[in-house]
């Protein structure tokens, strides 16, 4: 049985795997939709794999068996759900981000859980109760991301390796066998972008959203529950092996408490969220645990009634896409 707890009461339930893979960097593309109460887009994870499971040498079958029995025992989760507009943001650290959106012409004063699946789920994927096996009987590595009020569309690994200029992160003699070992290559790959030195900021959020812009290379199955969103690659068993770049797609839902909507004093719509230290987790899937510190950068749109508000270091810069439309441009990095 699921747990069923009150947001506005009970401390919420920490569900993210971070010791086994922890999130780097989050890139949201996102369209705010006012009439229906409704934020849809795609968010894309870089991901590392996590200390504990370097440190303890994790196989697969040991380290990795440990932590799937943890899943088994707490539950799935349901992913989360949010609404947000046009903009770019790149900021230090994920669980003190925030939006708003209001109409222009006035100051944001205000203050105040239908899930849907690959095809493959529909299949017969395990969910986190009963941790079901493959009928080669090895366990996949699951995924696991605080998640609730969200409805997620489609999970996808993305192609970085199909970046023009992104072979420069990648010394020519680990490029030997390519057709190979593809895969360990845009692992290989996201594991230098992400852990370049602090004066090379600048051209890590240019290949940050480049990466996040790559194609699709194959739908990941995935499963949710009231507090999680729980995504495995058939055949990989170890988060070492996990793709390391994933693209969600997803939509929130009016009822999501991470986000707020409302009117200002003037009567005028807005939208917004205090991007706390938790409870993140119906405005994007995400890993809400402290030691889960990550940056991000966001790319909202909205009508261009409206004007897009956001924690970070750089200001706003709008874009007109087309008549009634404005795109917001934030970026920051620390």
């Amino acid at each position: 049985m699921e747990m069923q707890l009150d947001p506005t009461k009970d401390d919420l339930p920490l569900m993210a795997n971070t010791n086994h893979m922890i999130v780097k960097h989050y890139v949201l593309d996102l369209d705010v939709d006012f009439k229906s109460q409704v934020i849809e887009g795609n968010i894309v994870l870089f991901l590392e794999t996590g200390n504990r499971y370097r440190k303890a040498g994790c196989t697969g079958k040991e380290g990795c068996q440990s932590h799937r029995n943890e899943t088994c025992k707490t539950g799935a989760s349901e992913p989360c759900h949010v609404s947000v507009s046009n903009a770019s943001v790149f900021s230090s650290e994920v669980e003190y981000s925030d939006f708003a959106i209001c109409g222009k012409g006035e100051k944001d004063t205000s203050d105040k859980n239908g899930n849907h699946s690959n095809e493959e789920q529909a299949s017969g994927i395990a969910s986190s109760k009963n941790c079901d096996t493959e009928s080669h009987g090895n366990k996949d590595f699951l995924l696991v991301l605080d998640c609730c009020d969200l409805s997620v569309l489609k999970v996808e690994e993305v192609d970085i390796a199909a970046v023009s200029g992104i072979e420069k992160f990648i010394m020519s003699a680990e490029l030997t066998d390519v057709s190979k070992e593809l895969e360990n290559l845009r692992n290989q790959i996201v594991h230098k972008l992400v852990t370049l030195p602090s004066d090379r900021c600048q051209e890590q959020l240019y290949y940050y959203t480049c990466c996040s812009q790559a194609p699709g290379c194959g739908e990941l199955e995935f499963t949710t529950g009231s507090w999680s969103l729980e995504i495995r690659k058939r055949g990989v068993q170890t988060p070492t092996d996990f793709p390391h770049a994933i693209r969600i797609w997803y939509k929130t839902k009016p009822e999501g408490r991470s986000v707020t909507w409302t009117t200002d004093q003037s009567g005028r719509p807005c939208v917004y969220t205090m991007g706390s230290p938790i409870n993140n987790r119906a405005l994007f899937p995400c890993q809400e645990p402290p030691i889960a510190l990550s940056t991000w950068q966001a790319s909202v749109r909205a009508s261009a009634a409206f004007v897009v508000l956001m924690s970070g270091e750089n200001s706003a810069e709008p874009v007109q896409l087309q008549e009634g439309e404005i795109y917001f441009l934030q970026q920051c990095f620390q």
